[in-house]
C-alpha cells in the first residue's frame, strides 16, 4: 500500500501537472473533479442500466451508436425510447451508416414516426469519393436528462447485452459517470449533432447546472478532425511513458503505430510490467492475422501477451501504475485515432485503478499465455498472411 501510495503522489507532484501542460498546449482540455464513475464489465448489467436510466428520463435522452441493430435488443431500447417521447422527452439519435447498415430501416422508420430525431451518419453515396465509406462515428454515448451518462465499448445489439438475448454474447467495459464531466460528453454529442444536421434543441433540457456527485478527477477525450491533434493516442503515449510499475491494457483491435508499439517496448525496457490481453476470436480473420504478426516482437522484449477465450473480446481498457485508467470506444489501431469518432475517459484515481486491475486479473483467468516458443513455429505462409494483413490494415 504505502509503495502504491507513493506512486500515486508521483502520478499527481510530477506526471500529471507535466501532462496537462501538454493537453493544454495542444488545445485538448483538462481534468475536471467532482464525478462518480462506476465501471460496467457485464452486458445484461449495463443494459438494465441502460433501460433504467430512459425510463426514468424527464427531459432529453440523447443516444449515439456505431452500431443499432433491429433485433430483440434493438427494439427494446427503440420502445423504450418512443415511451420516453411519448412522456414529453426530447430524444435523439445517431447511428452510424456502415455500423447499421444490416439493420432493417424499419426500425428507424418506427422511431422517427413516434417522434424521435435520428441522425444516419455519414451515409453511403457512390459518387462521393471511396463511396463515403471512410470517417466512421465509432462513439457509444447515452446521455440522460444532461446529468448522467454512459461511455464505452457496447453498442446497440444482443450480443453486447450479455445473457440477457444470447448465450454468443461479447465480453466488453463500459462506465457510467454523473458530475461536472456530463456536460463535456454532451458537448461532444452536440457538436456531432449540429454538424450532421441535427435540428435546434432547447439547451435547458441538455445542459442543466451540475453538482458535483463524487471525487473523481475526469477527463474526457474525444478524436478532433484537426490534423495532427489526436487526444487518445497523445494520451496513452504520455501514460506510458510515465509508467513506473505495471502497464494493463485489454484491446479488442491491438494494432499499435511504431509510437506506441516502442513506448511499450521502452516501458518493458526500463522494468515496467506490460501485459496485453486480446481476443483469441475476432469476426473478421484480417484483423486477427494483422493483430498477431507483432507478437514475436513483442515476446522478446518482455511483454507478456494474453488471448481471451471466455467469448468474444471487444474491450478498449488500460490501468497504468493503478492510477491511471482509460475507458472508451478507442481501439489502439490506426482507424481509431487517425480517422474515426471516438470518446474515451481518462480517470486518475486509486479506488477505480484497484477495481480496474481486479477486472483485469478475473479476465486473465479466462485467458491463454501466449509463449514465444509458440510463436517461433508459424509456417512462413502463415508469417506472410499476417504481415500482409498488417500492411493492410496499416494504409486504410
Amino acid at each position: 500500500m504505502k509503495k502504491k501510495s507513493s506512486t500515486f503522489l508521483y502520478w499527481k507532484r510530477y506526471t500529471l501537472p507535466k501532462y496537462l501542460r501538454e493537453m493544454k498546449k495542444l488545445n485538448i482540455g483538462g481534468f475536471s473533479s467532482g464525478n462518480e464513475i462506476s465501471l460496467i464489465v457485464d452486458g445484461s448489467d449495463c443494459y438494465r442500466q441502460f433501460y433504467e436510466a430512459i425510463e426514468n428520463a424527464r427531459s432529453s435522452i440523447n443516444l449515439e451508436t456505431y452500431i443499432f441493430r433491429s433485433d430483440e435488443a434493438g427494439w427494446d431500447i427503440a420502445g423504450r425510447l418512443v415511451d420516453a417521447v411519448g412522456r414529453g422527452v426530447e430524444v435523439n439519435l445517431v447511428y452510424d451508416a456502415i455500423g447499421s447498415i444490416k439493420t432493417s430501416r424499419s426500425i428507424f422508420s418506427f422511431m422517427r414516426t413516434a417522434g424521435v430525431e435520428v441522425i444516419e451518419y455519414h451515409p453511403i453515396f457512390p459518387w462521393r469519393k471511396f463511396w463515403n465509406i471512410t470517417l466512421r462515428d465509432h462513439r457509444k454515448i447515452l446521455v440522460v436528462d444532461g446529468k448522467s451518462a454512459f461511455i464505452g465499448g457496447l453498442n446497440i445489439g444482443n450480443e453486447y447485452a450479455g445473457n440477457m438475448y444470447t448465450e454468443e454474447y461479447q465480453r466488453d467495459t463500459h462506465v457510467r459517470i454523473t458530475g461536472p464531466a456530463v456536460r463535456d460528453i454532451q458537448f461532444f454529442f452536440m457538436e456531432n449533432w449540429f454538424r450532421n444536421g441535427g435540428s435546434v434543441v432547447d439547451y435547458s433540457r441538455h445542459f442543466p447546472h451540475m453538482k458535483k456527485t463524487g471525487s473523481k478527477m475526469l477527463m474526457v477525450l474525444c478524436t478532433k478532425s484537426r490534423r495532427n491533434v489526436r487526444p487518445i493516442h497523445f494520451s496513452y503515449l504520455s501514460a506510458i511513458d510515465s509508467a513506473r510499475d505495471t502497464i494493463l491494457l485489454a484491446n479488442a483491435y491491438f494494432i499499435p503505430d511504431q509510437k506506441i508499439y516502442r513506448s511499450l517496448v521502452s516501458a518493458a525496457k526500463r522494468g515496467v510490467s506490460v501485459r496485453i490481453m486480446l481476443p483469441s476470436r475476432y469476426v473478421m480473420p484480417i484483423v486477427k492475422n494483422a493483430v498477431r504478426y507483432l507478437y514475436r516482437r513483442y515476446l522478446r522484449h518482455g511483454i507478456e501477451l494474453y488471448e481471451y477465450e471466455g467469448a468474444v473480446l471487444h474491450v478498449k481498457s488500460a490501468v497504468i501504475d493503478g492510477v491511471w485508467s482509460m475507458v472508451g470506444s478507442s481501439n489502439l489501431d490506426r482507424l481509431s485515432y487517425r480517422i474515426n469518432l471516438e470518446l474515451n475517459a481518462v480517470i486518475l484515481d486509486e479506488k477505480f485503478g484497484d477495481r480496474m486491475i481486479k477486472v483485469f486479473d478475473d479476465d486473465l483467468k479466462l485467458c491463454k499465455k501466449i509463449e514465444l516458443e509458440s510463436i517461433k513455429k508459424r509456417s512462413f505462409g502463415r508469417l506472410f498472411l499476417e504481415w500482409l494483413s498488417y500492411r493492410f490494415r496499416n494504409i486504410l
